[in-house]
């Protein structure tokens, strides 16, 4: 179970590498064309950046005292509480969820950062 804690920790640590990456993006867009249309989507991008850093974040401090809850339990009686296993499924739903919608706002982001450059 500590292995696929870790697995989500590392998928959390991915997106959030890969937005601040599309934020440099924007950054580097905005020095170089300025228009209305493309301010008004950049805002409103950043704006969508930082909701879900607040969210990635919070789920990543959750994951992580999951993970630090296993290690205690298993350190005192190597046994796995049903109650993590139930917390484990439920931030595994939603690293999964993230991950997918992530995936799917990150091309359309790529799209508009071509589109804008052309």
């Amino acid at each position: 179970m500590l292995q696929e804690i870790e697995s989500l920790i590392r998928t959390i640590d991915f997106i959030q590498e890969e937005q601040s990456f599309i934020k440099r993006k924007l950054s580097s867009l905005l020095e170089n064309m300025v228009m209305s249309d493309v301010i008004a989507w950049a805002e409103n991008l950043h704006q969508e950046i930082l909701n879900r850093e607040t969210a990635i974040q919070l789920l990543k401090g959750d994951v992580v005292a999951l993970r630090n809850q296993v290690k205690l339990i298993r350190s005192v009686n190597n046994i796995v509480d049903p109650s993590a296993v139930s917390a484990y499924k439920k931030y595994k739903q939603q690293v999964s969820y993230i991950e997918a919608e992530f995936f799917t706002w990150k091309n359309i982001a790529n799209e508009k950062f071509e589109s804008a450059l052309y």
